[in-house]
């Protein structure tokens, strides 16, 4: 007599005798004492089929600890052969779980009252607390006899339906940091514009360095570039991409003064380097007694960690759903999954190890236009939000001087409760936002507490995982008014370049312009007039500042910069002459140059005595810094 069972009735859980065995499979574990001896938390049985799918048992015989289950056994049915990446649709079943009396030769039955929902964000269903541990070793129950147990399954598939996009972050652990090392042999002889290593693997990708010896972009003819790329960006699957930590470095080969670059960021096929433009001047990496080249050879180092990798995949469809007319922040459970879009995170807990306080999704489209999500696993410092979790939807594929559209829409931002299978949703009190150029991004500071975030009895964080999403309805759009963007730059770079003009007295132009030189990314030119302009002309020597290609420019764009512009005196320094003070003015396409008429007399510039006239040269330098641009919000 089985005096140690109890069926009560607990949470729509349906626990029945049955003479029939399992229809679909039956598992028996023999010395199942030894799977707690040799530490097997978790016994997997091989996959079997019903209603066309494949599936298997996951039997715990000391609880699922993931799941805080103590003093009973947990059995779950899980859908095999496939997983975030690669299940596309959605499985409504029914099932029913075993477990043998072998005293009697009947089976004990769990079965759940409703169907259950398995998909990409949840392929188990089961049962936390299948039986006590304390039944379940009764010898009068016959469930465990001479250290042998036997389950089993029978499943029902009702439906099925799919498909929308999301995609899943999977973090490293224990990501290794890779070293390569090349050496580049005859360095004054490379003719190429640029260079690449052998490949090396590192996390399961292949990378190589690229160099470019004479510069790259705004480094070119000043600086040598010097980047970490992926070898093969074509064999990585659309939409994926790969974080990583990287360090380039050219070691100096006498000093052990070693130039250096670190950086983090995200690979993709269509982003497959980084790197830097002007890693180091040309000057030196010449200089003698600096190392750099040593015999005409050249070092250069790679230390690279891969973190992360983020995979596209496609999960399942879901209904519309109705907004309530609540006010505040509203937060629901939902049994649909986001109608747009979902993103799953793998090794949640590396994130803030390797420093990412943030995470945005790739790009999703919901009507008509195109959107991410962005996560703050820390909370959005900005914000200064504390102790809690932060998650946005933001208006993708545009910024303030691009779009010139108000888009309102309605949203619901979503986080899996993997327990139950069912979504927290979050939804703003208003029924719909403004995003614009100005403001591309609504959400949530405080989405939820870091704490019951992290409480595994909630479901939102299992095994290291979570899973966010979202559905986005546009109500309405209309165009704005126009306006512009001002951006200043921080940290601003002053750039110099000397320009030296020889055989003055054959000159015979009005003017001449100077090679162009790149300042704050854009081309300019220094315009030099021998003989004067406007009301210098025949009376003082003019010298101007211009864009070298205002074309490029839009009619409503504009650069504001600080410039000087100098005669120079090649013996004595301190005579150096200038027009006043450093100059500013707002260069564009209608205004492409500032200076002065009257920069210096012809009578003190042709005198040789004065300096800036030697051996019928002079040299013009010109000092370019970019303080800001303004564009129009087009």
């Amino acid at each position: 007599m089985m005096t140690s069972l109890n069926f009560d009735a607990q949470d729509g859980i349906l626990r029945s005798f049955s003479d029939a065995p399992p229809t679909h499979y039956t598992v028996k574990i023999q010395s199942l004492s030894l799977l707690t001896k040799n530490s097997l938390d978790k016994y997997e049985s091989g996959d079997f089929e019903a209603g066309g799918y494949k599936w298997k048992l996951v039997f715990y015989p000391n609880g699922n600890k993931s799941r805080n289950v103590k003093d009973h056994i947990s059995l779950y049915l899980v859908m095999s052969g496939a997983n975030a990446t690669q299940i596309s649709r959605e499985v409504y079943a029914v099932f029913r779980l075993f477990l043998l009396d072998q005293n009697k030769g009947n089976y004990l039955v769990l079965q759940e009252q409703n169907e259950r929902r398995f998909h990409g964000m949840k392929l188990d269903w089961g049962f936390d607390q299948f039986l006590s541990q304390k039944a379940f070793t009764e010898a009068s129950n016959g469930f465990l006899l001479d250290d042998t147990s036997v389950f089993g399954a029978e499943i029902f598939v009702c439906k099925e339906r799919s498909t929308c996009k999301g995609e899943c972050l999977s973090m490293v652990k224990d990501a290794v940091m890779y070293k390569h090392v090349w050496r580049i042999d005859n360095f004054s002889k490379l003719d190429a514009e640029f260079y690449d290593s052998k490949t090396f693997i590192s996390g399961d990708q292949k990378w190589k360095i690229q160099l470019y010896p004479k510069g790259k972009g705004n480094g070119i003819g000043t600086h040598l570039s010097l980047y970490l790329a992926l070898a093969d960006p074509k064999s990585l699957p659309p939409g994926s991409k790969i974080y990583a930590d990287f360090m380039l470095r050219i070691l100096d080969q006498v000093n052990a003064r070693h130039q250096f670059g670190k950086v983090n960021f995200w690979f993709s096929a269509s982003n497959p380097e980084c790197g830097w433009w002007r890693f180091i001047t040309l000057g030196f990496l010449s200089q003698a007694g600096m190392g750099f080249l040593s015999k005409d050879t050249c070092i250069v180092e790679a230390e690279h960690l891969q973190s992360s990798t983020v995979v596209k995949f496609t999960t399942m469809s879901m209904n519309n759903v109705n907004f309530d007319d609540q006010y505040g922040i509203l937060r629901t459970f939902s049994d649909s999954m986001p109608t747009h879009y979902t993103f799953k995170i793998q090794s949640f807990s590396l994130m803030s190890k390797h420093s990412l306080e943030r995470y945005e999704s790739e790009d999703f489209e919901a009507g008509g236009y195109k959107w991410k999500l962005v996560f703050y696993p820390n909370g959005n410092k900005s914000n200064n939000v504390k102790e809690h979790i932060s998650l946005y939807l933001v208006l993708a594929g545009a910024n303030g001087p691009q779009t010139c559209w108000e888009v309102y829409a309605a949203f619901r931002l979503f986080l899996l409760d993997q327990n139950n299978g069912k979504y927290l949703a979050l939804q703003e009190e208003q029924k719909e936002r403004c995003f614009h150029g100005i403001k591309l991004d609504w959400g949530f500071d405080q989405f939820l507490s870091q704490k019951d975030f992290a409480d595994a009895s909630n479901g939102f964080l299992v095994d290291d995982a979570c899973v966010f999403g979202a559905e986005v309805f546009v109500r309405k759009e209309r165009s704005t008014c126009r306006g512009e963007c001002l951006s200043m730059i921080k940290d601003a770079v002053m750039y110099k370049h000397v320009w030296k003009i020889e055989n003055l007295s054959k000159l015979d132009k009005e003017s001449y312009d100077s090679e162009t030189f790149i300042a704050g990314e854009q081309k300019w030119r220094i315009e030099f007039y021998p003989k004067g302009r406007d009301d210098g002309k025949d009376s003082h020597l003019s010298i101007d500042l211009a864009l070298a290609d205002a074309t490029s420019l839009s009619p409503t764009s504009k650069l504001y910069a600080q410039f000087t512009l100098r005669l120079v005196d090649p013996v004595y320094s301190h005579r150096h002459f200038e027009y006043g003070t450093k100059a500013t003015w707002w260069f564009s396409a209608s205004s492409p140059k500032r200076g002065w008429p009257k920069f210096i007399t012809l009578g003190i510039f042709g005198d040789e005595s004065v300096g800036y006239l030697e051996n019928d040269s002079t040299i013009v330098e010109a000092e370019v810094t970019v303080l800001g641009t303004a564009s129009a919000l087009d």
